[in-house]
């Protein structure tokens, strides 16, 4: 039971960890945004999401591509981490190494698991 309000509670704190996107139009701004979210290993979000979370705003091409690409090394910086260790500390894990590093999820949960045994 513990382990189980254990996830709830991060999960919403992860949900509401979420920061809105940036109004910059630069897109070294848009860049390090995505680098920011990947290395966090939150969810790649969509031009679409990224506008809607903009009151409509659309996002040009560029600064959603520059997003993208600096999300992509955020992200590759995340899954080089120990997920064994990122499981002991009962960090939440949302899936986004599991095209990385097939093992990656498998070593997550297995630290999530003795983490959960201390409990």
């Amino acid at each position: 039971m513990k382990a189980f309000i254990t996830v709830v509670l991060s999960s919403l704190l992860f949900a509401c960890s979420t920061t809105a996107p940036i109004t910059s139009t630069q897109d070294s701004d848009w860049n390090q945004y995505g680098f920011d979210r990947g290395s966090k290993g939150w969810n790649l979000e969509t031009q679409e999401q990224l506008n809607n979370a903009s009151d409509g705003q659309q996002i040009k091409v560029s600064n959603y591509q520059a997003y993208t690409a600096g999300y992509a090394n955020g992200q590759m910086k995340y899954c080089q981490q120990d997920a064994y260790e990122l499981g002991m500390k009962g960090e939440v894990y949302t899936g986004v190494c599991d095209s990385i590093n097939k093992d990656f999820k498998y070593d997550y949960l297995r630290g999530y698991h003795s983490h959960t045994k201390d409990m």
